[in-house]
C-alpha cells in the first residue's frame, strides 16, 4: 500500500483525515456556503460574528465544517465517534478556540462540536453553567 502524500503544514488534523480518505478540500469561505439544514458549524457562525478583532481566517473548522456538524447522511455510532474525535483534536489547535466557546455558551448549539467539546458535553457544560448562574 503506497502512502498518499501528506501536506499538514497549517491545516492539521483536517488535512490529515482528508488524506487518508484520498480526497481535497476547499475551505468555506462565507457562511452562504453552508448549508441551512444542517447544525451550524462553528465557522459559519463565527464568521458572522466580531471577535474583538481576531481575524476569522484563524477558524481551524473553516476547513472541514462537516466534520464538526457529521455528513448529511446517516452515519454509525462508531463514524461519530471517530468524527468528533477528529473534530475535537482539530479544535485543540485553534486560536479562536475561546472565542468559540463563549460564544457556543450564548447561542447554545444543539448540533456539532465546539470548541474542542462535542454535541453531548456541551449539553452538559451548558447543565452546568445552568445550575451555576441559578446558584
Amino acid at each position: 500500500m503506497t502512502a498518499l502524500p501528506v501536506q499538514t503544514s497549517a491545516l492539521g488534523a483536517q488535512a490529515t483525515k482528508h488524506a487518508a480518505e484520498g480526497r481535497t478540500f476547499q475551505p468555506i469561505t462565507t457562511p452562504a456556503e453552508v448549508p441551512v439544514s444542517r447544525p451550524l458549524s462553528p465557522f459559519a457562525v463565527l464568521a458572522e460574528v466580531d471577535l474583538r478583532g481576531k481575524p476569522i481566517e484563524g477558524a481551524q473548522c473553516r476547513f472541514d465544517p462537516e466534520l464538526h456538524t457529521g455528513p448529511d447522511g446517516a452515519e454509525s455510532p462508531e463514524e461519530r465517534a471517530a468524527r468528533e474525535l477528529v473534530a475535537v483534536e482539530v479544535c485543540e489547535s485553534c486560536p479562536l478556540r475561546a472565542e468559540c466557546l463563549d460564544l457556543a455558551t450564548r447561542i447554545r448549539p444543539e448540533g456539532a462540536v465546539w470548541a474542542g467539546f462535542t454535541p453531548v458535553q456541551l449539553a452538559a457544560l451548558f447543565a452546568m453553567y445552568e445550575l451555576t448562574e441559578v446558584a
